[in-house]
This record gives structure tokens, C-alpha cells and sequence, in this order.
């Protein structure tokens, strides 16, 4: 077994407190990464995340950044054509330096290779809420969405772009190719909401229906691309009203549903223009990737162009078979081991399968491991044989910031106890010796 990356991730101030050769001695020495990468465009979140305090930072206890903030300086030229221009970080001791050059710079000195992610939302809450609010998306109602999964509903709130506005569009293409024309970077990993997923905890089918999008950019986008925009508008109404149990009749009909054991089949069956719907939002992420694709490859074409897969896969949009097209590298979040419990662990490898079932045998494929909050470093070390077990290229550990010695070291000799090899491989979809019936966008 091969891992061909072993890679963490690290955030600006965690450079401006300690030094990119102190973080670089820990993770080489501790771990033995091959790969680094830096979250340079962040939402506001509180780190460490999911523990009260760094284990090893001498300079601050925690950490909450500017919400969708730049932690490089960005190219004014790249968004010439743009309409909504990057913010650059507003915090004292961060401000006016490329943090992530720091980063890239201390790296190839030691001959690692280099990436950078773009979180979730890439766009903040001020300005999405106000000159920018033609560009979120929208449910059934008109409304700005939040983000939909347990937990994140007001963390996010009326800031998730609609990938089918054109300025939406503009902007994220923007920051991919000024990264990758202007960063010594070898992989751009992207991170950001696709579509709201509606409430699938009060229904695993009409759910949906209060999800995103439905803002007049879609009602174009769908037009033009031969959907029926006005049943699908009517039926994902009516299976909204039936969820939110606006009238007499609609809690009757959820009365019905609950009482009844109709298949998620038989319901999609019943609402073909739901299915529709849901094909159309898999059309639209999958042109995001396409468009991403462009901007990247058309700016630098050997930068690797990977997706990190972020939340629920059966309602976003997400088609890994289609978005595999145009992505050179996968990751597969699954954070299990912070969880504290074994039997999630093992269930890695249900994630880790699915994702590898739709993108084929050829695609480069990185596990993930959590070394922070009740992280242990047994579960750690079954983490690492799980996921070599079932064939992943590589993994990613999330994240620097959080890990202590303990949980570092038990990487290490998780990979040496499932006797997997590092041999260190640039991933790209023209590689002559993966993929050869796939070119190059």
C-alpha cells in the first residue's frame, strides 16, 4: 500500500505566531508530511474548532478571523472584470502580509509540495446581505438560505452564492486564477457550499424542497437548458408547504406521509419534476466545476485542481461521477476520529467507498483524519489502516492547529502498523499514466 500525499493544513496565524520552520520541524519530524496547505481565504470560526484552547500555541488561546477574508495579497488586476472584489484581512499583527507566500516559500526550501483552500463561504455576511444580495441563493419563498445541516443554520446565514449567477461565477473563477497565477501553489482545493440542502432531518425526500435554489438566475439558467421551470416551481411549493405545514390541508398530507411507508422511490416516482429539480442543481454544480476547471488550468495548467467534499452528498448537487471530469484529486471529509467513538471510525469506509465507487479506480483519492478534539491515538491509528485498507491515495489530517504530540505521532506510526509506504506524486488529470482517454481542460 502507497501513500502518495501526507498533508495537514494550517491557517495564516498559526505562520504569524509561530514561525512556518517551527510548524514545518513539528509536521516533517512528528509526521513526516510531504504536503502543505494553507485555508488563505476563511470563514469566521473559532478555532482551535471543537476544543477550548491550543495545545501548542504560546502566542494566543483562540482564534475567531474576519469572515471571508484574504490571508494572501490579491492580484487588484485578476478582478478587473469582477464585480464583487475580495476583502483582505482586517486583524491586527496579520494585516499586509501574504501569509500564505510565507507559507509556500518555507515549504519549498524543504521541497514540499504546496496548495491552498478556499473555505465554505467566500463571500461575508456584511456584504452578502446587502449590495450583494442578488447573488445567494433562495428557497422556495423568496428567502436568503442558510446553511441547512444541524448546528450551521444561523452560522451561515444569507451568505451561500448561487452558482448560477454570473457574478457569483465571475468572482470565484477571479480568486482561482489569480491563485493560481500569482501563488506557488501546487494544488487549489476548493471547499465551498454547492446548494442549500433543504431539511432533510424532517424528511428524507420533500425535505429538499426547502433548500436552494430558486433565484432568477436559476429560473434562466433553467430555461435555457430545456428544464420545466414552472411544474418544477409548483411541485417543490406544494412538497414545501406540506413539510412547513403551513394549512389544515398540508398537515393532513404530512399526517399521511408520516402514517404511511411509501419508499424513497416510490415518492420520487410520484414528483417527477422534483427529480428534475434535483438534476438541474447537479447541472449547475457540475458547470461550476467546469468554469473552475477553465480559470485554474487556463491561469497555470499544471496546478492539481482538487474538490474537498464538505456536507450531505444526496442533496447539494454533488455527482462525483460528473464532477470527477473536471477535478484532478478528491477529498473525502469524514472527520470520524474527533468523535471519540470507534464505531464511526470504521464506518470511514463507507464514505471513503462511495466516493470511490462514483469517480472509478484512477482518480486520486485522499482519506482524512482528525487529530484534534476526543481524537485518541488509537482511533487515529485505526483511522490510517481503514483508510489504506480500502485504497486511499493519500491523507489529510485536520488540523495543525489543533493536534497535539500524541496525536501527531500516532499518524506516523499508524502508517507504519498498516506498512503503508510514502512515495510522494503530483496528481493531474493529463498525467500520461492515469486517465489517458481524459485532456486537459
Amino acid at each position: 500500500m502507497i501513500f502518495n500525499e501526507v498533508n495537514t493544513g494550517i491557517y495564516a496565524w498559526d505562520v504569524a505566531d509561530q514561525g512556518i520552520d517551527f510548524i514545518l520541524d513539528r509536521l516533517q519530524g512528528e509526521v513526516g508530511i510531504t504536503a502543505l496547505y494553507m485555508t488563505a481565504l476563511m470563514h469566521s470560526e473559532k478555532r482551535p474548532h471543537k476544543d477550548i484552547v491550543y495545545k501548542h500555541n504560546a502566542i494566543r488561546k483562540t482564534f475567531v478571523p474576519n469572515d471571508a477574508r484574504c490571508y494572501w495579497l490579491p492580484n487588484p488586476a485578476a478582478y478587473a472584470k469582477s464585480r464583487i472584489k475580495p476583502r483582505v484581512v482586517e486583524t491586527e499583527g496579520l494585516m499586509g502580509v501574504d501569509w500564505l507566500r510565507a507559507m509556500t516559500e518555507g515549504c519549498r526550501k524543504r521541497g514540499l509540495k504546496t496548495g491552498v483552500s478556499m473555505s465554505h463561504t467566500p463571500l461575508d455576511r456584511e456584504r452578502a446581505n446587502a449590495e450583494f444580495s442578488d447573488c445567494l441563493q433562495r428557497d422556495i419563498y423568496g428567502r436568503p438560505l442558510p446553511i441547512a445541516a444541524p448546528g450551521l443554520r444561523n452560522k451561515y446565514h444569507s451568505q451561500i452564492l448561487c452558482w448560477n449567477n454570473p457574478d457569483a461565477l465571475d468572482y470565484i473563477t477571479s480568486l482561482a486564477a489569480d491563485l493560481a497565477t500569482n501563488q506557488d501553489v501546487d494544488y487549489i482545493q476548493i471547499s465551498n457550499f454547492l446548494f442549500n440542502e433543504g431539511r432533510p432531518d424532517l424528511h428524507p425526500v420533500y425535505g429538499v424542497a426547502l433548500g436552494g435554489c430558486f433565484c432568477k438566475s436559476c429560473e434562466q439558467a433553467a430555461r435555457a437548458r430545456g428544464y420545466d421551470w414552472d411544474a418544477i416551481v409548483k411541485t417543490v411549493r406544494r412538497l414545501a408547504d406540506i413539510v412547513m405545514r403551513g394549512t389544515v390541508r398540508d398537515d393532513e398530507a404530512w399526517l399521511l406521509l408520516q402514517r404511511g411507508d411509501a419508499s424513497i422511490l416510490k415518492l420520487m416516482l410520484e414528483n417527477p419534476p422534483l427529480y428534475e429539480w434535483m438534476q438541474f442543481r447537479c447541472d449547475t454544480i457540475n458547470r461550476y466545476f467546469e468554469r473552475m476547471s477553465q480559470a485554474i488550468k487556463g491561469a497555470r495548467s499544471t496546478v492539481d485542481f482538487r474538490y474537498n467534499t464538505c456536507f450531505n452528498p444526496d442533496y447539494i448537487g454533488q455527482n462525483l461521477a460528473d464532477i470527477g471530469k473536471h477535478v484532478d484529486s478528491i477529498r473525502i471529509l469524514d472527520y470520524a476520529e474527533e468523535t471519540g467513538i470507534e464505531e464511526k471510525v470504521r464506518a470511514k469506509s463507507v464514505s471513503f467507498s462511495n466516493g470511490r465507487r462514483e469517480v472509478g479506480p484512477d482518480m486520486p483519492v485522499i482519506g482524512t483524519i482528525a487529530v484534534r478534539a476526543q481524537a485518541t491515538p488509537e482511533l487515529i491509528k485505526l483511522g490510517v489502516k481503514t483508510l489504506a485498507l480500502h485504497g486511499a491515495d493519500g491523507i489529510s489530517l485536520a488540523f495543525h492547529d489543533g493536534a497535539s504530540r500524541k496525536m501527531l505521532n500516532a499518524v506516523r506510526d499508524g502508517i507504519q502498523e498498516a506498512e503503508v509506504s510514502v512515495s510522494p506524486k503530483h496528481f493531474l488529470r493529463d498525467d500520461p499514466h492515469r486517465r489517458p482517454e481524459t485532456s486537459a481542460s
